[in-house]
């Protein structure tokens, strides 16, 4: 699967000729291009020679380095594009965030600041386990390990709505699910709206949804949220997918056409995640650097006179300016 620029994701067959190479070959073609790109950067890495780096060296001194242990679990975002805006937060596609406690929820928000009329949006998700696989949304509310806040068809005027699922892990792991995919459909006729919002957060906390007051939740639980902004991208979104057993959500933007979580495929889901676990981490162009010029790696942000935090991540110019 690939996203040109016209923004909407495509699938591309593959070649007719990979039939003739075993699985081994294959994943060793994929290896020597994630090295290509690694010995590359080792090179630029190498080539440059900041004032700091050679005043380290001027005082017998040697340099520290701080990678937040998160950055590894961000590939680089070659050859991704996206179409949402994450003014509220930020994450590269691929992003791993790891799942606090025992509940996450799932919610999408929309119509805030419209007047009040028939718009259905929808959010479900799709339990997949070794076998089989069942879906929580606006025709099943609770299926096992899920709690769906119920199907909403019309918007309150101007306050907006949302949907929202909460999910138990304890519950999912004895159901033996595997993955949840997490997704949003636009079943009014027409394409998600620019102000509709989806994201996760922790289940710690209450969300309210009022026909008087608007949707309320405490922000400080929200672990990521961004704002769909293409009136044409599509039916569907696909935002997440929890590894049960791992306890982490993979940040994911994957359009789909279809009025329903039905009409997903697991077998391309599979593909893409495999995909993005392939590419090399923003950690690991961090660690050439750091043995490229000479720094000591460190536990600490304090200790160190270079740090790399999540949130330094989270500014795509910065992270910009280091790989390229």
């Amino acid at each position: 699967v690939a996203r040109p620029l016209s923004g909407v994701m495509q699938t591309i067959a593959p070649h007719p000729l990979l039939v003739h190479y075993s699985d081994e070959e294959l994943k060793g073609m994929k290896q020597a291009v994630n090295q290509l790109y690694l010995d590359a950067m080792r090179k630029i890495f190498n080539e440059q020679c900041s004032m700091f780096n050679v005043q380290c060296s001027m005082s017998n001194v040697q340099c520290s380095m701080f990678i937040d242990p998160q950055l590894y679990n961000i590939p680089v975002a070659v050859g991704d594009r996206s179409t949402t805006i994450q003014d509220v937060s930020a994450a590269l596609q691929g992003t791993r965030f790891p799942v606090e406690g025992d509940a996450v929820r799932l919610f999408l928000q929309w119509g805030k600041d419209l007047p009040a009329q028939h718009l259905d949006m929808d959010l479900s998700c799709y339990v997949l386990t070794d076998t089989d696989s069942y879906v929580c949304s606006y025709f099943n509310l609770s299926p096992a390990g899920c709690r769906h806040s119920g199907d909403i068809q019309r918007i309150p005027d101007l306050v907006g709505t949302a949907e929202y699922i909460e999910l138990s892990l304890p519950e999912l792991l004895a159901a033996g699910a595997r993955r949840v995919v997490f997704t949003c459909n636009a079943y009014t006729a027409g394409a998600l709206q620019p102000n509709l919002m989806v994201g996760w957060m922790s289940a710690e906390h209450p969300m309210t949804v009022s026909d008087e007051t608007g949707v309320a939740y405490d922000p400080s639980t929200v672990q990521h949220m961004v704002r769909i902004s293409e009136p044409n991208l599509s039916k569907g979104l696909i935002f997440g997918v929890l590894d049960v057993a791992a306890r982490e959500i993979t940040w994911l933007e994957m359009p789909f056409d279809g009025q329903t979580v039905q009409s997903i495929s697991p077998q391309t889901i599979d593909t893409f995640l495999r995909r993005l676990r392939a590419k090399p981490t923003i950690g690991q162009v961090l660690s050439i650097k750091a043995e490229a010029q000479h720094f000591g790696l460190v536990d600490s942000p304090d200790q160190a006179d270079e740090a790399y935090t999540l949130l330094w991540a989270q500014n795509s110019a910065q992270v910009s300016r280091l790989l390229l």
